[in-house]
């Protein structure tokens, strides 16, 4: 039995103490939100508002991710149909996690299972143990408690021990190929892991990893499902939530995914997994129990930052950027592909930032400490999500811009839909969750020209923001926020919408909570001239441009240009002269002879 003890306030596991049943509450921690397209342990039950409005419907075809394979896909599949029940799923993905061995034949998959980091399922096992029956509560200790390895390296740092074993189902590869009595498998995972402890630690300042009962972080090299996983143990000595905490890194890394090191697959499995899993060691010096999605999306991108010659992190791309609708906070394998987000940040505010969330992390979850990190720079979250989705849009053959260094490589986001503009209203094909968008493009139709006015109207539960981007003969000009009110509408314009190729328009929920949110969105001609912004050129908009000329009055609408009616650069009395002529002397149109 796990047994949870009392230590200076915090919960210390102890997995090598098999006991009879006590009553265990789980860690504290936010629920992991569901969404219509995962399973998650302790979903929150969504809302959505039902809109029903026609329009026509081209919507891009979305992959399906190269990951839905695996025994993890088997147990959620079973869960779902109710041939499970959540304590069995727990405890066979930890199973899954680390040791797959153990698994029952109806769950083994044909395919080898793919389990980027069996830590999140070692949270879920610890917060939902009370569930698990006392069989699986016995074996579940044991997968948690500290393997018996039969060698031990201690590498240059002296920070680490890495444990070994030479021969059984543990055995590393014994190429020595130094001829030093020391496998290099495991000699490289010492030189890895001292490499960003010294970079963690010693260039980015972040606290050093709580220790145990001596001074060496200790890893174990195992056959397990996983990549690596990052156990909790014991609580800290600081105020806040701090663990040590152990690793556990394959001991092969044999027929894993391919990646781009020019050392080899094995050698950038062992050099990412290493970057990952200390990250974790590192996340837990401040808070054991963060949101799931966000420690994963960080740990691989200092994957990344620690080496980016090994690129094993493009792999999880896919399932981010093909369901740009699906909560930014999304467990499964989307939160691997989430690392975009904390690259984002890392982007536009320096690699320290990140450290100074985690700081902020001691006492908030993600998304006030990320608001609290900003708060200096007059920035939050819901302000800066809008731009982050229009960054998002810009990769592989649409790269260009202000976006990631790598964008390039990056996959491209799906279209919601394909329009001609003006349209009717339209509704979403694939309604955005919570921190999620759309993405729709439109082509300005042959015929009359003047000011296109968008209409949006998003469902008033949550928050919205809006961006377009234009694009003219090769040129890209963003608008990254048309201004949003309270009921979640907005409107606004572009000026002169006959000289641009394309449009494309990007609604995004930039509040967190809910999934599946509607909006009616519809666009309109307005003519040149229409200062008033009433979609008619008629003597109000005569009045309006005498009252901004000379009783300091309001602008035009949308777009100070729209009083600009002869189309000469300036408004001025012509323009009223102009709009005259136009209406009571048959008169050119306004702007017919613009330049």
């Amino acid at each position: 039995m796990l047994d949870k003890i009392m230590v200076l306030g915090k919960l210390k596991w102890n997995f090598s103490c098999l006991m009879t049943p006590v009553k265990v509450f789980p860690i504290p921690g936010r629920k992991d939100m569901n969404t219509r397209r995962e399973r998650v342990p302790e979903s929150l039950l969504n809302l959505a508002i039902v809109l029903i409005l026609a329009g026509p419907i081209w919507a891009e075809s979305r992959t399906t991710d190269f990951k839905d394979g695996g025994s993890v896909a088997l147990i959620e599949k079973a869960y779902a149909e109710g041939r499970l029940s959540l304590g069995d799923k727990v405890f066979h993905e930890l199973q899954a996690a680390m040791a797959p061995q153990d698994l029952p034949t109806s769950l083994r998959a044909n395919v080898p299972a793919l389990i980027k980091c069996g830590s999140p399922y070692v949270d879920a096992a610890i917060s939902n143990w009370k569930i698990l029956s006392t069989d699986q509560q016995t074996l579940a200790a044991q997968y948690l408690a500290r393997p018996s390895l039969d060698s031990v390296y201690i590498p240059p740092s002296q920070a680490f021990a890495i444990h070994y074993s030479l021969a059984g189902n543990d055995a590393v590869p014994p190429e020595d190929l130094n001829m030093n009595n020391l496998p290099d498998y495991v000699e490289r995972i010492g030189e890895y892991v001292d490499s960003v402890y010294f970079f963690y630690h010693g260039i980015l300042g972040y606290l050093p990893h709580p220790r145990d009962n001596d001074s060496l972080y200790d890893i174990y090299l195992l056959k397990i499902g996983a990549y690596g996983v990052t156990v909790p143990e014991t609580p800290a000595d600081s105020a806040w939530d701090d663990y040590s905490s152990y690793i556990q890194i394959h001991c092969t890394f044999a027929n894993f995914p391919p990646n781009d090191d020019p050392e080899g697959d094995v050698i950038g499995a062992q050099k990412v997994t290493c970057a990952h899993e200390y990250y974790h060691a590192t996340q837990m010096a401040y808070n054991t129990h963060m949101e799931a999605w966000w420690r994963e999306s960080a740990a691989v991108y200092f994957e990344e930052v620690s080496f980016p010659e090994v690129n094993d992190n493009y792999g999880y791309l896919p399932s981010f950027f093909n369901y740009p609708d699906t909560f930014l906070t999304s467990t499964g394998y989307h939160m691997y592909g989430s690392f975009i987000w904390p690259e984002f940040l890392a982007a536009k505010y320096g690699l320290n930032m990140l450290r100074t969330i985690t700081e902020e992390e001691r006492y908030y979850l993600v998304l006030p400490a990320i608001d609290s990190a900003l708060a200096p720079l007059d920035e939050t979250v819901k302000r800066i999500f809008p731009e982050f989705t229009v960054w998002n849009y810009f990769t592989g053959t649409r790269a260009g811009g202000e976006s990631y260094d790598s964008a390039i490589y990056y996959p491209l986001a799906p279209l919601d839909r394909t329009l001609v503009a003006p349209f009717g209203a339209v509704a979403p094909v694939y309604p955005p969750d919570g921190l999620a968008t759309n993405y729709i493009v439109a082509y300005p139709e042959s015929g009359p020209n003047g000011l296109l006015k968008i209409n949006f109207d998003g469902s008033n539960t949550v928050e919205w923001g809006f961006s377009y981007v234009t694009f003219k003969q090769g040129v890209t000009d963003i608008h990254a926020g048309c201004t949003v009110d309270g009921q979640g509408r907005t409107s606004c314009g572009i000026y002169d919408i006959a000289l641009y190729d394309s449009v494309l328009f990007v609604p995004a929920v930039i509040s967190q909570w809910l999934n599946n949110n509607q909006y009616a969105f519809s666009t309109v001609i307005n003519p040149f001239g229409d200062a008033d912004g009433n979609g008619s050129l008629n003597i109000l908009d005569v009045s309006y441009i005498i009252n901004y000329l000379y009783h300091f009055g309001a602008a035009p609408k949308y777009n100070i240009y729209m009083g600009d009616a002869n189309c000469n650069g300036v408004i001025n009395i012509l323009d009223v002269s102009y709009i005259i002529n136009y209406l009571y002397r048959s008169g050119p149109t306004p702007c017919l002879y613009r330049p």
